[in-house]
């Protein structure tokens, strides 16, 4: 069995970071392409927390086996750094100096109650991404990050790459890579070095915002999976698909549907505006894009004709993606509408954003017309009579579910945690 992290690797590259040992948490497709991307630069050591021994002992047996875990498609290597794989959050955490959750949203505040009690009293602490409300979660459950606290808190706006697992703890895709992500940290004036450090990292360019709601409000997963799953299936009647029959989820996308896409990207960018101008200057919130010049950003050379997000979608670097299905009697299909794009992007996304924009004051008409139909597709009750009141609610991250019940007290939360001495900065500024 080849050793791991010392023989049969390359002499590092001079653009390679050290910062002891890294965690990462999440055993799926974002844990995968980390544990590949983490080898590649970064010279530490790296661990990995899982949420089940069962699974700790699969991922053990391919990437300790001969040949490892490895990636295919943009990016190409090995996970060969790797030393550690565990279901104990003692034996992975207590030893982190940076940990980099990669879970599904839902899974975000149980991962951080699990991993608190062995923190670093100096961890940096991320969520790749970070989706929408994540830093209510941690900051009711993470000690220590008050703005001249020794912890740090991270989240990037999305993946740095679309990635798929091919064949669990043995290999993973890469299917695209994105040119530039954007993050913020917790406290706030420590982004642009936690910034810096994330690229070196994770092999693209990570660029820092000023807080938090820019990954909040930011947040482009809410937009393009929602408002593409609305858009191919809104007058979905309960016809089934054939395979072949089944759509392309980007290359499928009419200019009706990116039309629709760039509505629901210009709510958010409204409420964005509404925020920016009642903090009086104190909120910066230019992270917060309109859909079409995220992923000119995201994909420039990737992409065959950038004239509007429909064309992005139809001539960008994933097109073999079909929509989301799940399998029917004798071979056909219907849309799954428990797929993530819903389940997960509309309450940790869509709700998030509107709750924002009822502190507000502001309407959202295609927000509104997406929370509808997906509530009434996937079970779910949010909103009620034109008001989130809807007991599924319970749980999720608003800003109301943490006592911040004016758009005045959320400007203040914000703005309080932006604030710090020079002098006071550790050893991850």
């Amino acid at each position: 069995m080849r050793p791991r992290g010392v023989a049969g690797r390359e002499a590092p590259n001079p653009m390679q970071t050290s910062r002891g040992v890294l965690a990462i948490c999440g055993g799926g497709n974002a844990g995968h392409a980390l544990a590949v991307a983490t080898s590649r630069n970064f010279v530490g050591r790296v661990v990995w927390l899982t949420g089940s021994q069962e699974k700790a002992d699969r991922l053990r047996r391919g990437v300790f086996s001969e040949d490892g875990l490895r990636s295919t498609g943009v990016i190409e290597a090995t996970a060969d750094r790797m030393e550690r794989i565990s279901a104990d959050p003692e034996e992975v955490i207590s030893i982190a100096d940076i940990v980099m959750i990669a879970v599904p949203a839902f899974a975000h505040a149980i991962v951080l109650r699990q991993i608190e009690p062995y923190l670093k009293d100096d961890a940096l602490i991320g969520a790749l991404p970070s989706r929408s409300g994540f830093e209510f979660e941690v900051a009711s459950i993470v000690s220590g990050i008050e703005p001249n606290g020794r912890r740090t808190v991270f989240g990037l706006q999305t993946l740095p790459w679309s990635t798929r697992v091919v064949e669990l703890g043995k290999v993973v895709n890469f299917g695209a890579l994105k040119a530039k992500v954007l993050m913020a940290t917790d406290p706030a004036w420590r982004a642009p070095s936690v910034a810096a450090q994330l690229t070196q990292i994770l092999g693209t360019e990570i660029a820092p915002t000023q807080n938090f709601l820019n990954m909040t409000l930011g947040n482009t997963g809410q937009v393009i999976h929602p408002g593409l799953m609305y858009g191919h299936f809104a007058s979905w009647g309960g016809e089934r698909y054939r395979e072949s029959e089944i759509p392309l989820f980007y290359a499928h996308a009419s200019d009706d549907i990116g039309a629709f896409v760039e509505r629901l990207s210009a709510d958010i960018v409204a409420v964005a505006a509404v925020v920016e101008a009642r903090s009086g200057g104190s909120l910066d919130l230019s992270g917060v894009l309109d859909v079409h010049e995220w992923l000119c950003m995201s994909y420039p050379t990737q992409t065959g004709d950038m004239q509007s997000a429909a064309t992005c979608f139809r001539t960008g670097p994933i097109q073999a993606r079909k929509a989301p299905m799940v399998e029917g009697p004798r071979g056909t299909f219907e849309p799954n509408f428990q797929y993530r794009y819903l389940t997960e992007d509309v309450p940790f996304g869509l709700v998030i954003v509107r709750a924002i924009a009822e502190l507000a004051e502001l309407g959202t008409p295609a927000i509104d017309e997406v929370l509808r139909w997906t509530q009434d597709r996937v079970g779910k009750q949010y909103l009620i009579d034109g008001r989130l009141a809807g007991a599924d609610l319970e749980g999720l991250p608003t800003p109301q579910n943490y006592g911040i019940t004016t758009l005045q007290d959320l400007i203040e939360w914000y703005s309080a945690r932006r604030s710090a001495k020079p002098e006071l900065q550790h050893a991850h500024s």
